[in-house]
């Protein structure tokens, strides 16, 4: 089976879970967690494909990206993808998660890419004017990235608009070289 399919249907099954017992939301900041950590520690992925560790061990490997705040629905959650031999599909079910409880919720992801941090009255106009062409409500993150030179890169859901430098001078090199 479309280790895609398997992390739908897990996360969809989890979010039901977690929804009959009115704690999607915290199990959604959880999965953002869980999903954060195998970015930040790629070794996360490979304990959890390797064979030689215990079931046990993934599990405590889980609940310790998950975090120690971490609710019963939550250590519930990891401990039946565990149990299911899923432990290697954790990272796509985490992010699947994350798009369930926003298609559920009817919320929008906007990341925005800056060199310098984007000021609160940017935020608010971003999302206001996000706000105008679609409903519910918007889930907005932002970072600072110095490798963009300058600009902005703004993500909504499956759309990006790339106004940085660096994609400008790269769109220019690209041109030069035709």
């Amino acid at each position: 089976m479309d280790s895609g399919t398997i992390s739908k249907r897990y996360a969809k099954a989890i979010y039901r879970f977690a929804a009959e017992k009115g704690e999607e939301t915290p199990l959604f900041e959880e999965m953002k967690t869980v999903a954060k950590q195998f970015s930040a520690f790629p070794a996360l992925k490979k304990a959890l494909e390797n064979p030689t560790v215990s079931p046990k061990e993934k599990e405590a490997l889980l609940l310790a990206a998950a975090g120690k705040n971490a609710g019963e629905t939550c250590k519930n959650a990891l401990r039946v993808v565990v149990e299911n031999g899923r432990a290697s599909s954790m990272h796509s079910i985490a992010m699947m998660y994350e798009k369930v409880y926003r298609d559920e919720k009817n919320m929008v992801q906007v990341n925005l890419t800056t060199v310098i941090p984007a000021d609160k009255e940017t935020e608010k106009s971003l999302i206001s004017l996000i706000l105008k062409e679609k409903s519910g409500t918007v889930d907005f993150l932002t970072k600072t990235d110095n490798e963009i030179i300058g600009g902005f890169i703004v993500e909504i859901d499956d759309l990006r608009l790339d106004a940085s430098v660096k994609n400008q001078l790269n769109q220019m090199r690209l041109e030069l070289v035709k």
